[in-house]
């Protein structure tokens, strides 16, 4: 008899006097603090039989492999490669985030099949060194070294997989954020427009610390960016300026529509917290998800041993009365997790959802 998994979610209430106040660092990003790539070819050995055919090799693949081989690599040639098809040529990619990392600092890495791997499952990667021009250049700076067993993801692109925190940084990454003495906000792509822009100078403006200064840090010069003159007296303490003038409010501006991001490649599934979902019971591949209404301070949940809950902390503290943030997407997709539904279970949920007009919010799907 096929086994049939419930789970329960409640929608928690939303106290308006706790919710999410709307402050400039919601619509922009600090030019300079963009995040970066390193990146590097490697070698995955302990393939069972789902590795590279050397046959089909390009010539950009040949050269690679030669220059994997003088550096030293174990398995990089291509006469140890040839045979079983248990080793697979690979690219590794690793980001680092804006706010910058530290030598030391252990990151995932993306692993790409650059041959004709079928399947990376399993898979060891060797040692592999990083750099942002590594490839152009066998006399860079090597900035990571990435290794270790790959996981795969998405059981639907089986040639590419990650290893959680597999790669070694050997370099400090600082992303300065000021240059001559300004602090350049760029405006999100979906908020740049002319009035968002002087609302945002307006909020920094507005802080009463710098109400006395002769003239006001913030103007928007375009569309899509405000820059921030830092006043002498923060020349000491830049990181609190820059904070100060993120957390500055933005009043009398709509909220923006929270969305939903799936990348149905990769599996991939990015949740804004203000993702609502209305009450409505779906079934799928043996599911049955019943999103319920919030329980009355008090009232007793019926039949709870028939159901997975995941949220038992918040649904405590909301049914002792403590205003509570909804998360409500959020802990459906928890709960999914937590009875081991694949991504794509989950991703034609959300699908399913939609349909029914019960996401409040927008779904997009990117590649």
């Amino acid at each position: 008899m096929k086994l049939i998994l419930f789970l329960i979610i409640f929608l928690l209430t939303v106290n308006t006097s706790v919710a999410q106040q709307l402050r400039v660092e919601h619509f922009v990003r600090v030019k300079g603090q963009e995040s970066t790539q390193i990146t590097g070819y490697g070698i995955v050995g302990g393939l069972n039989g789902t590795g590279d055919d050397p046959r089909a090799y390009t010539p950009a693949a040949h050269a690679i492999l030669r220059q994997l081989s003088r550096s030293g690599m174990f398995g990089a040639d291509e006469a140890g490669i040839r045979g079983a098809r248990n080793s697979a040529l690979v690219r590794v990619i690793v980001t680092i985030p804006g706010t910058g990392a530290r030598d030391g600092d252990m990151l995932d890495c993306i692993i790409y099949s650059e041959g004709s791997a079928t399947s990376l499952a399993n898979g060891i990667l060797s040692p592999a060194s990083l750099g942002s021009m590594l490839q152009q250049n066998e006399n860079s700076l090597v900035q990571g070294t990435a290794q270790g067993r790959i996981v795969i993801e998405n059981p639907a692109s089986p040639n590419v997989g990650r290893i959680v925190g597999g790669c070694r940084l050997h370099a400090d990454f600082r992303n300065p954020f000021i240059e001559k003495g300004l602090i350049t906000l760029v405006i999100k792509r979906e908020h740049a427009r002319p009035n968002i822009a002087n609302r945002i100078a307006e909020a920094i403006n507005n802080d009463p610390e710098f109400q006395t200064l002769a003239i006001q840090p913030a103007r928007a010069f375009h569309q899509n960016e405000v820059v921030v003159r830092v006043p002498p007296t923060s020349f000491a303490d830049p990181m609190d300026f820059l904070a100060r003038i993120l957390n500055a409010e933005m009043l009398d501006v709509p909220r923006p529509v929270p969305k939903v991001m799936i990348n149905e490649r990769t599996g991939t599934i990015a949740i804004d917290q203000d993702v609502e979902v209305r009450p409505t019971l779906i079934t799928h591949n043996g599911i049955i998800a019943d999103i319920a209404p919030e329980l009355e301070p008090g009232e007793e949940e019926q039949f709870p041993r028939q159901f997975l809950d995941i949220d038992t902390d918040t649904r405590f503290r909301q049914m002792s009365g403590e205003a509570v943030n909804n998360v409500r997407l959020r802990a459906l997709q928890a709960s999914l997790n937590a009875l081991q539904a694949t991504p794509q279970d989950t991703i034609e949920i959300i699908k399913i959802l939609e349909k029914q007009g019960a996401i409040i919010g927008e779904v997009v799907f990117v590649d």
